[in-house]
């Protein structure tokens, strides 16, 4: 049996990779300039491909650091402890903030707009209307989030969008100290690991062939934990078989065996976007739900197995980077809204005093201001770094001061250097 690598480095960089990649389908795709390239279009408009991926990572990574070194029980309140300490920071700082900016997206101070989510692939999905939260929902929805549990809610996503995929992972964690060990013990990792493919995609097939297409059902498939769960319990197999390396691991990680792995997955990708494109429909449930998965499975596979020769100084920037991954997650979506306000509200400053416009329209020409796609890398480069310094000055320290608080002394710490917010 192989000992599998301590300092998984490319993991990181996918991490960090995956993260981008959904920025950039939440907040790039939509510029008309790139509506315009309709094959860039497609190509950015799969963001349920990162995060899917990055579910499969969190349970091949978990299982490696609680796992790897040898088949042992998980003490379970240190566990939840250290889970909740990394993740309920990231998703309470984030929340303070998308609050205040939703209840003022609509233009009606404190008035909270929600619209169902549909299958935006389908020409028959039923037409949604926005309508105004009323109190008592917007008190309800309130708590959803500040338990991290707004991902079971199958009607609509609201205040900071993306952060459905934390509630999720807080079910996951919960899951993975009862299940992990019995999975990584099992001594037919490669059947249980295509049980569990399988399972995941008899949902996708049911919305497939039954042509579903109401708002509820969507919402279960999109973000419903239970739903979603497989894609986690993949990766801890993924890691139990990586471990093990049987002989067809063995050959598809040869030299010609990642070749061809790598053709595979930008295969899947690209049919994808042009199955977007061109196909649409409820083609979506199948490759958000199941048929990527192979792929998602793949891609996380050969960053494990993949051997970068990094100086020190690039390992420990691809590091930070892959550690801010989920703080990027949480928080691109409140700062693209700041992000937005800021540049109209410039935009409008610059006409009022470069043109004849009175300032009492500073408001109204900041409202019907379209935002500029030269502008783009400034957000960028204000999210890398806001995000990394909100990682390492607030995230780290709260844990780091919640952990000292809950945790006995010999706990605090983890053997594993790296991927140090999975420990």
């Amino acid at each position: 049996m192989a000992a599998p690598k301590e300092n998984l480095v490319a993991l990181d960089g996918l991490r960090f990779g995956l993260a981008i990649y959904l920025v950039l389908f939440h907040t790039f795709k939509n510029y008309p300039e790139i509506e315009s390239i309709p094959w860039l279009h497609s190509l950015l408009s799969l963001g349920f491909f990162s995060t899917s991926a990055f579910f499969v990572l969190s349970g091949f990574l978990l299982t490696h650091v609680y796992l790897g070194r040898k088949q042992q029980a998980i003490a379970k309140r240190d566990f939840f402890i250290k889970r909740l300490t990394s993740l309920y920071p990231i998703h309470i700082f984030a929340l303070v903030l998308a609050i205040p900016l939703a209840m003022t997206a609509s233009g009606n101070l404190g008035s909270v707009m929600v619209d169902h989510n549909v299958n935006g692939w389908s020409s028959i999905a039923p037409d949604t209307t926005a309508y105004a939260l009323s109190f008592q929902g917007l008190l309800a929805n309130i708590g959803l989030n500040l338990t991290l549990l707004q991902a079971w809610n199958p009607c609509y996503t609201l205040f900071n969008q993306p952060a459905w995929s934390l509630s999720a992972l807080l079910f996951f964690y919960i899951c993975f100290p009862y299940m992990a060990p019995r999975l990584n013990a099992t001594r037919r990792p490669t059947l249980l690991l295509v049980a569990v493919c399988t399972l995941y995609a008899l949902p996708a097939f049911y919305m497939f062939f039954s042509n579903t297409v109401t708002p509820m059902a969507h919402g279960l498939m999109h973000r419903n934990p239970i739903i979603r769960l497989p894609e986690f319990l993949s990766g801890i197999l993924l890691y139990t078989l990586y471990r093990a390396r049987p002989a067809w691991l063995s050959t598809l990680l040869s030299p010609n065996g990642k070749r061809a792995t790598t053709v595979f997955i930008v295969a899947c990708f690209v049919a994808t976007a042009l199955l977007y494109r061109f196909v649409g429909g409820q083609w979506y449930y199948l490759a958000h739900n199941g048929l990527l998965l192979p792929s998602q499975l793949a891609l996380v596979l050969l960053c494990a197995d993949a051997n970068w020769q990094l100086g020190t100084t690039a390992r420990q920037w691809l590091s930070r980077l892959g550690v801010a991954s989920l703080s990027i997650f949480a928080l691109h979506i409140p700062l693209q809204m700041v992000a937005s306000k800021a540049e109209k509200v410039l935009y409008a400053g610059w006409e009022v005093m470069t043109t004849s416009a009175p300032i009492s329209e500073l408001a109204q020409i900041a409202m019907s201001a379209d935002r500029s796609i030269w502008m783009y890398p400034m957000y960028m480069g204000v999210l890398l770094i806001s995000c990394i310094l909100f990682q390492e000055k607030v995230v780290t320290r709260t844990r780091d001061m919640l952990r000292a608080r809950l945790l006995p002394r010999k706990q605090r710490k983890s053997a594993y250097p790296h991927h140090a917010d999975y420990k």
